[in-house]
């Protein structure tokens, strides 16, 4: 049951997870359009040719209301009522004297009013004859250069050129199945990387379509495409080898500029902060001394790949850059990291491949900086989730990639408990106040062995006369039985033997 659209009406529809429509009341075939994204879209239902057609009259908001968009639907309905064959109708009543009425007299303007702004959209609301090259362009024009960043931009442009266009660009976008664009994708597994670029790119391309222009109500041909998981990243710094960059660095700053080998001060402090805080190398590269906020230890990133964040950072993070704030002349604005013509730092790259060479780990990226940043909170014991909002990882998936990592803590947790429970189910041993025993030293048995020796017998089986000391001193210490003597000191009855022999010929106490 329609109701009259205002914009009351329109601000409380609500989204559902499906698209759906309201119509008015008061105007048969205006009616409002609510997508799931929230979105809501004025649109007019009439008949052209025998069939039904509908047309977009544009997005609600303060540039289209409501009662804007009902004068302009209004147009749309007067002028197909004044189509062609009623407009020579019109003409030969005329003709035969008779007066036409003075709304079908003012309702040729305001349809030429209409079609001259509405020329574009009509062609492009007309889907039947589009190609897939048509709605890259409009993709291009309208999100792409609107919406991404410089880099991605250029990536998703490099897709459409190189793949996505040889492959679908000539056929009807309607008609491109998502038999075919799995397909595609399968051809291009071997490259996994391209191949899920390439279908986050079409997937990218059809969500625009259906849900944004509303040109069509197709499926969007990449749903439930199965995706290659993404690459697990296992090459992390071991402590060993962040001595050897630490030192690699040091070494290779203090060598003769001109020297093979040797890096600027500022290429070394770069490193230094992509190590210490798990940045991405251009959100360091860019940072300014306006987003450094000393008070609170963190740094205001206003613009980077998942959008404004603030991130805080270590007490040693915020040591160097206090460094780098005094060496550099403690400026309040600019650059944190300036080459030497004061721009950008560059060449950061080259820099790194040199040290990684000398450090002997080769092997190790320098985004590899990122994830040994990671790793090593992992291993210290924080949460999987509170890693992704140190990187500033705007989906958890991508933190994910670390979850192996968080096993090995949650394993080494696990034993460090089962250690705990397996102690405290062990009865204690019982609690005694006796001093430990102190075999005799060295400088002691020199000065008994004269005696003690004298009364040994020779021949026989040998003994260890000063383990022997060491037992008859333990059972008098301890006020124990000789059958408890400990055998590190030899028998039981050895010791009490000569224990007999020695206080018989007045040796012992010795």
């Amino acid at each position: 049951m329609g109701s009259v659209i205002t914009n009351a009406t329109v601000r409380s529809l609500k989204p559902r997870s499906r698209p759906y429509e309201v119509t008015c009341a008061r105007l048969s075939g205006f009616a409002v359009r609510v997508l799931p994204s929230g979105k809501k879209v004025f649109v007019v239902r009439h008949r052209l040719g025998g069939r039904d057609k509908r047309e977009r009259i544009g997005s609600w908001g303060p540039e289209l209301e409501a009662d804007e968009a009902r004068r302009q639907a209004m147009a749309i309905l007067v002028g197909q009522e004044n189509s062609a064959p009623n407009t020579i109708a019109r003409g030969a009543t005329a003709e035969r004297g008779i007066a036409q009425p003075e709304s079908a007299r003012s309702a040729k303007p305001a349809r030429s009013r209409v079609s001259e702004m509405r020329a574009a959209e009509q062609v492009e609301d007309d889907s039947s004859h589009l190609l897939v090259s048509d709605m890259a362009e409009r993709f291009i024009r309208e999100h792409v250069e609107v919406y991404l960043k410089p880099s991605t931009q250029a990536a998703y442009k490099r897709m459409l050129k190189r793949y996505i266009l040889p492959e679908f660009g000539h056929r009807r976008f309607d008609e491109v199945t998502r038999r075919e664009v799995k397909a595609f994708h399968t051809r291009l597994y071997d490259a996994s990387s391209t191949a899920e670029y390439v279908l986050s790119v079409i997937g990218s391309l059809y969500t625009r379509i259906i849900d944004d222009w509303e040109l069509c109500e197709m499926r969007n041909p990449t749903a439930g495409i199965k995706r290659r998981p993404s690459r697990r990243i296992d090459r992390f710094l071991s402590p060993e080898e962040r001595r050897a960059v630490v030192a690699a660095m040091d070494t290779a700053v203090k060598l003769p500029r001109g020297r093979k080998g040797h890096i600027e001060q500022v290429s070394a402090w770069a490193l230094m902060l992509l190590m210490l805080t798990g940045q991405r190398r251009n959100e360091i590269l860019t940072l300014t001394w306006e987003m450094v906020d000393w008070q609170h230890r963190c740094i205001h990133f206003p613009d980077t790949k998942t959008g404004q964040r603030s991130t805080p950072v270590s007490s040693q993070a915020i040591a160097l850059l206090r460094e780098i704030h005094d060496a550099t002349g403690n400026r309040r604005s600019g650059l944190v990291l300036r080459g030497r013509c004061g721009r950008k730092l560059s060449r950061i790259n080259d820099t790194w491949n040199s040290i990684r060479t000398t450090a002997g780990c080769p092997d190790v990226r320098l985004h590899d900086l990122r994830h040994s940043f990671a790793s090593d909170a992992l291993m210290a014991g924080v949460p999987l989730a509170i890693v992704g909002e140190m990187l500033g990882h705007k989906q958890p998936n991508t933190t994910k990639r670390y979850a192996h990592l968080a096993d090995r803590v949650v394993r080494e947790a696990l034993e460090t408990t089962g250690l705990r429970i397996s102690e405290a189910h062990r009865a204690p041993e019982p609690a005694t106040d006796e001093e430990p025993f102190v075999p005799v030293s060295d400088a002691e048995w020199a000065r008994i062995a004269p005696l003690i020796q004298a009364g040994k017998q020779r021949g026989g089986k040998p003994v260890d006369l000063r383990r022997i000391v060491d037992g008859i001193r333990w059972v008098q210490q301890r006020k124990a039985k000789w059958a408890d003597v400990p055998a590190c000191y030899g028998s039981p009855t050895t010791c009490w033997r000569w224990f007999k022999r020695w206080s018989e010929t007045g040796v012992w106490p010795v």
